[in-house]
């Protein structure tokens, strides 16, 4: 893959962080850093700079996802996707996060979300519709549509 995605994954089960670290790099991107908590994370993003960060909505030493969201809200030319079993949780708006991708999911639904987030990231508007095993945030395909007229 030619210009491969630069990506930050925060997961607290190492086996399931093992697994996406290695899928990531089997369909070609970068992985810039790992974290198991909202603080490490925040310090990789500083530290890496990813252009996408894939986070768990639980993490280690009680810690949320939605702390990491937040901070990458603030901060231009990052995209935040949720990866998650507790998709249900999140709002509409996915507390600022563009996507969300829902736990457990094959090789072939993160090959598909990771094309349609690399658009999302390079070239938005993605051309392609939302893959499935994700959802987009409603304010993310507010700005999609309006991009496209």
């Amino acid at each position: 893959m030619s210009d491969p995605l630069r990506i930050l994954v925060v997961e607290d089960e190492a086996l399931i962080l093992m697994q996406i670290e290695m899928m990531l790099k089997e369909a070609g991107h970068s992985v810039v850093g790992t974290a198991m908590t909202a603080a490490e994370a925040i310090a990789q993003i500083e530290a890496c700079r990813p252009e996408l960060v894939l986070i768990d909505l639980r993490l280690a030493d009680g810690s949320s996802g939605l702390e990491v969201a937040q901070a990458i809200r603030e901060r231009d030319g990052i995209t935040a996707a949720f990866m998650t079993a507790n998709a249900r949780q999140l709002s509409e708006e996915m507390e600022g996060a563009t996507a969300v991708i829902a736990k457990p999911f094959s090789e072939a639904v993160l090959e598909d979300a990771l094309a349609y987030l690399k658009a999302c990231v390079r070239r938005p508007p993605p051309s392609e519709p939302v893959p499935n095993g994700m959802r987009i945030s409603a304010e993310c395909l507010a700005r999609f549509d309006a991009m496209r007229h």
